[in-house]
């Protein structure tokens, strides 16, 4: 449990760090006033003043906020002077902009940094050959006799040279007998196996499907990459989440997915304890996948997000004027209550699968 609870909070922390500090330094390059940076959530457990701003640690580790001379924001404070200039509000649009996505901009940087070199360090993996090196007890395959160091060939007539083919072969015959041949030293063996249904989600469509699954695992073989290619790999990383965290979006909007697929600050909580027992690569990967799908969360137009202040300034501009700062509270209130919401539902379904495991 304290590996849990410690790695959460690194975990947490450095995406936090992270984020807000990109605001931060995005207000210091466009010569706004910054008055508190805060990790976490008021009561704050300490602070320290440096110049002109105040730095703290907060208890609820739900997120952070820098607070700008001139700007209504997490902090709710409204106490500040709108005409200011070097407040946030007195900046032309462009740097503002430029303020208010540097910390979604930095959380994918991180990601994008730690998948990087993630890959340079551990190299590219892939599925190679056909034979079986674990196959899980219970599952059909086992049941039937596959051992590891088999070599399945043919499924159901049908000759697999990879195990890209192989799988698809059975994915597609859940339920159904299928005769399956696999090569063990000189014998060869047949016997007729009925793939597993199993729910599988197209990570294409978001829906979810039944495929066959026998139980069994392949040959996994790392390639090495240089420096340059490591960058191209991370990317593809990057995006992938990006797509999926889109993707997913999506799904639950139009109602082809559900809320208790979605991981909360538990299953956060669980993973960041899962992953740092599973090695050092296994947990910085971890934060890497967070920091991307945080980022993405952080951009949608919700008040009390990145997104909603974004939307905020642009209708302003559109407008031509400010918007007023009782409208403004109102809203971000209303995006906090929308939040916490959404919070205590994923953690209601994060508890029921830690109740079901």
């Amino acid at each position: 449990m304290l590996t849990t609870i410690v790695s959460f909070i690194i975990a947490i922390g450095i995406i936090i760090f992270i984020h807000e500090f990109g605001h931060f330094l995005a207000a210091k390059l466009s010569g706004v006033r910054v008055e508190v940076f805060s990790l976490g959530f008021p009561p704050k457990i300490f602070s320290r003043k440096m110049g002109e701003t105040e730095y703290q640690l907060a208890w609820i580790p739900l997120g952070g906020y820098v607070k700008m001379s001139g700007m209504i924001d997490e902090s709710f404070d409204e106490d500040f002077d709108p005409n200011d200039p070097r407040g946030f509000m007195s900046q032309p649009l462009i740097r503002r902009v430029f303020i208010l996505v540097a910390g979604v901009l930095m959380n994918i940087l991180l990601g994008f940094a730690i998948y990087s070199a993630v890959t340079w360090y551990s190299g590219v993996g892939k599925m190679t050959g056909t034979t079986v090196t674990m196959v899980s007890p219970d599952y059909p395959a086992a049941e039937a006799g596959l051992k590891p160091g088999d070599n399945i060939f043919e499924v159901n007539g049908e000759a697999v040279k990879d195990w890209t083919a192989l799988t698809e072969a059975i994915r597609g015959r859940a339920g159904i007998p299928t005769l399956i041949r696999w090569q063990r030293g000189d014998s060869i063996i047949a016997r007729e196996i009925v793939p597993r249904p199993t729910p599988d989600i197209d990570l294409n469509t978001m829906e979810t499907d039944t495929v066959g699954k026998i139980g069994v695992v392949g040959s996994f073989v790392t390639e090495s990459v240089g420096p340059f290619s490591a960058l191209k790999y991370g990317a593809i990383e990057v995006w992938w989440v990006l797509k999926m965290s889109w993707k997913t979006l999506i799904a639950l909007v139009s109602g082809k997915a559900k809320i208790d697929q979605v991981m909360g600050p538990i299953g956060i909580l669980k993973m960041s304890g899962d992953t740092a027992r599973g090695g050092f690569i296994s947990f910085v990967s971890f934060i890497a996948m967070v920091s991307v799908s945080i980022g993405f969360l952080n951009i949608m137009p919700i008040p009390m997000l990145d997104g909603g202040h974004l939307i905020f300034i642009l209708i302003e501009a559109v407008i031509g004027r400010p918007l007023s700062g009782k409208l403004k509270y109102n809203l971000m209130k209303v995006g906090l209550a929308a939040l916490l919401l959404f919070i205590t539902i994923v953690s209601y379904h994060d508890i029921l699968r830690l109740f079901r495991k």
